[in-house]
């Protein structure tokens, strides 16, 4: 029986890509992929203590059908690690349904068909939000040089002229290939972005935290999302959208300035707001000025059940424990931290 999923999609004459859907759609590197699956290394990118795994497959025969997409959500150890127990499970199904027989040929159907079968049976399969969906999707077929989807050519008019398209007739797979394809349309975007409707610029933000876009496309993003900062009711789904809209661009002196703009606001003690930063843009973080700023609107605006869940995955990242924890004993800071690091330490419900 093999040893790794790798393997053993392999033997039944499958390609396999891996990707990360946690905090945003980003591919893993063969080398990286197969050391986790070994127990070798921690997952790249966990998110909530868990790895959540998009796994792209296509037949090694170019005329043996359609690509098939997996979504595994994987328990990791204190290290950040794969569950050996739960792997080994997870082959073992799988081995049983390619090969139910026990003889090494699998049986009459496809083999996707049975690892399909397998995988439902797992209970490690979980399903990802729809812009995740969209995004997995635009990149598969970007990966496999397929055309983008039917819904494309619509975004891509809106995008060269927003007045001239009706905003609710765009699909989210259309937004989705639009972004994975920033690059080819940057110029329209560069130009337009200040002229999307809200509706549609907010899902087109969720898709592009998975790019890594440039300062022509950031700094729009931001303008947009700065002057509703300064209304005195903010739309608070806009400023959202642009914070994880523009977490993974390059751009990053200027997210970092957009951040603590955010922080110093009214808007930045809101959760959502806060969840956003910590989930999209927790390498930024890293800056402890963010850090500090972040963890003061959480402890004074937030439920503890909230700091504690936002705190607890944060701390599981070994680049930002550190500097998390330095804020946190501080000797000079502020009383609703250490109200609420005391609390995380010892509950006193316990």
């Amino acid at each position: 029986m093999s040893n790794t999923l790798t393997d053993l999609i392999s033997s039944a004459a499958f390609n396999l890509r891996w990707f990360d859907v946690g905090r945003r759609v980003q591919p893993v590197s063969r080398k990286a992929a197969e050391a986790f699956e070994a127990g070798a290394a921690p997952w790249p990118h966990p998110y909530l203590r868990q790895a959540w795994c998009g796994l792209l497959l296509w037949p090694t025969d170019p005329t043996g059908g359609d690509p098939v997409v997996w979504f595994l959500q994987l328990p990791l150890d204190e290290q950040g690690k794969l569950l050996l127990p739960i792997r080994d499970r997870f082959l073992k199904q799988l081995h049983g349904a390619l090969y139910p027989e026990g003889n090494g040929s699998n049986g009459q159907q496809g083999p996707g068909k049975h690892l399909q079968q397998a995988l439902e049976n797992s209970g490690l399969m979980f399903t990802p939000a729809a812009e995740k969906r969209a995004v997995f999707h635009a990149k598969a077929a970007k990966l496999l040089h397929r055309p983008a989807s039917d819904h494309y050519p619509a975004a891509r008019a809106y995008a060269k002229d927003p007045a001239s398209f009706p905003w609710d007739q765009l699909a989210l797979q259309g937004m989705a290939d639009l972004a994975v394809r920033w690059e080819e349309e940057r110029n329209a975007l560069a130009a337009n972005l200040s002229r999307f409707a809200t509706p549609a610029l907010v899902p087109l933000c969720q898709c592009l935290e998975s790019e890594a876009i440039d300062h022509r496309l950031a700094e729009p993003l931001i303008h947009r999302a700065q002057q509703t900062l300064a209304d005195s009711e903010p739309d608070l789904n806009l400023v959202i959208g642009v914070i994880r809209g523009t977490s993974h661009s390059v751009a990053k002196g200027m997210r970092q300035q957009w951040l603590l703009q955010v922080l110093q606001s009214e808007a930045g003690r809101q959760g959502e707001v806060l969840a956003a930063i910590g989930s999209r843009c927790c390498d930024d973080l890293q800056v402890p000025e963010l850090a500090q700023l972040w963890l003061e609107n959480l402890s004074d605006s937030q439920p503890q059940q909230t700091f504690n869940l936002l705190l607890t995955d944060l701390l599981f990242l070994p680049q930002l424990r550190n500097i998390l924890l330095g804020v946190l004993r501080n000797p000079e800071r502020k009383e609703c931290v250490a109200r609420a690091f005391g609390e995380f330490l010892a509950p006193s419900g316990n």
